[in-house]
């Protein structure tokens, strides 16, 4: 089918592949993982309070477009569009850039070739060359807003956006905001100690300048933790009294979780009452439970078992709608202290729905399954099959190094039982795994916050 406008469809995809929108940018969007993307970027267009709205409703647009809901995808561009009118000259029109492409795009991929080339002309006026001076730094800055929003260790990209940004504009308070955010992001993923104090510095700034920016507050306590607990604590104490930001308050219970998963849980609870459709909030209660019952004496351990059993079905029936695999792994786990069968039935009816699961998901499900087979059931063999399922996935996270500690533990006692063969097929595998790895770290909607850093795992892991 030809377009009816003046161009082929060929044509018009050439300019609309030339265009500065979401759909040009290549954020690394794991098609699994759309609803988790929508729900995190939801909570953040409520309660963030930087200049980035244009940039996340038009995310919300493009994420909405991928998952095939183009009326939510337009209606999140009228509210772009909206927000727009409200900004400065350069800042308006590099918004309506991206805008007026992410309309064409979803026109186009809906068949729409004559409307995709009418919001297609639109565009021009407002860049007669492709790269207006004036243009580039905001352009660049919506760029960097939304590969942060995707959550998926994408810092290094957001922070030579911001760095572009900010060479042209070098006192842009929103610039600087957005470069702090992304150097926070890009020492959570590999944990150097440069990034480390330059993004303190930046965070600092920026909660001198910003009292009400939490989300700088709760990522600068993170940072100080190890250094500075009295501001750390300070920091957190300040963000749960006076944040109804669900994520912030989220990784202020994870703040708590190692010294008090009574101040942990109760600042859950406190989180749900503000926004109880966040999935990643019940993730965070689950493991809240967990380490309550790790710890407990054994007196205390079935009492709590029942209580976070009980409490964990419940949110899972009332929550169809949520993306809630991590919790339904956790409660499997405590059903199968008591009721193994209970426990395998989770995995069962999670490994039918595996085509609709994330990565990261795909890895947890084949850790706890294999965990099951080797710590309940006693079957090594079973169990090294699932462990193999989750690290052949090529993704690096917490999930797939326990898998690799577990085969090579499992290869030891091969040796040890002087089946050299045995061993000799694991270490084989492993190598030949790891060739698979991209280079590149993958964009994935990893909740990274929860979870220790991939790559200081890996050298744990290479190391021993």
């Amino acid at each position: 089918m030809m377009p009816a406008g003046a161009m082929s469809k060929e044509q018009l995809k050439k300019k609309l592949d030339a265009l500065q929108c979401h759909f040009t940018w290549n954020l690394g969007v794991d098609s699994f993982s759309l609803w988790h993307l929508l729900q995190k970027l939801d909570v953040e267009i409520k309660h963030t309070a930087h200049q980035n709205q244009v940039a996340l409703l038009g995310l919300q647009a493009y994420l909405h477009q991928l998952n095939n809901h183009s009326k939510e995808a337009l209606q999140s561009l009228k509210a772009a569009e909206e927000h727009n009118d409200k900004k400065h000259l350069w800042t308006s029109t590099a918004g309506s850039l991206t805008i007026y492409g992410n309309y064409a795009w979803i026109h186009y991929l809906q068949g729409s070739y004559q409307e995709a080339e009418t919001w297609l002309e639109r565009v021009q006026p407002l860049c007669s060359t492709p790269w207006d001076v004036g243009l580039i730094p905001h352009i660049q800055a919506q760029k960097g807003w939304s590969l942060l929003a995707i959550r998926a260790r994408n810092g290094e990209r957001a922070r030579e956006c911001f760095n572009v940004a900010l060479m042209l504009e070098p006192e842009n308070r929103s610039f600087h905001t957005g470069l702090a955010m992304a150097l926070y992001s890009s020492w959570n993923f590999c944990w150097q100690p440069d990034t480390e104090r330059e993004a303190r510095i930046h965070l600092e700034r920026i909660v001198n300048e910003q009292p009400e920016n939490y989300r700088a507050k709760i990522y600068l306590a993170k940072l100080l933790k190890q250094g500075d607990m009295e501001k750390a604590t300070g920091l957190v104490k300040e963000c749960v009294e006076k944040s109804s930001d669900p994520e912030v308050l989220k990784l202020s219970a994870l703040f708590w979780m190692s010294w008090s998963t009574e101040k942990a849980l109760e600042i859950i609870q406190q989180a749900l009452q503000q926004d109880p459709g966040y999935h990643l909030l019940y993730q965070a209660l689950a493991n809240c439970y967990k380490k309550q019952w790790v710890k407990a004496n054994q007196k205390e351990k079935d009492k709590l078992r029942c209580k976070a059993t009980k409490e964990l079905q419940q949110i899972i029936q009332e929550h169809p709608d949520l993306d809630l695999t991590l919790v339904k792994l956790q409660l499997a786990e405590f059903l199968g202290i008591k009721k193994p069968s209970q426990e395998e039935k989770i995995y069962e009816d999670l490994q039918r729905q595996m085509n609709t699961l994330s990565l990261r998901c795909q890895q947890a499900l084949n850790l706890s399954w294999g965990d099951f087979f080797l710590y309940r059931e006693k079957c090594m063999a079973e169990a090294k099959a699932k462990f193999m399922e989750c690290y052949k996935i090529p993704v690096q996270t917490d999930q797939r190094m326990k898998c690799g500690h577990r085969l090579l533990t499992m290869a030891k006692t091969y040796q040890h039982n002087g089946d050299a063969d045995a061993a000799n097929d694991i270490y084989h595998f492993l190598q030949d795994a790891d060739k698979h790895l991209p280079r590149e770290p993958a964009a994935l909607a990893l909740d990274d916050e929860d979870h220790p850093n991939p790559q200081r795992i890996w050298q744990d892991f290479s190391q021993g």
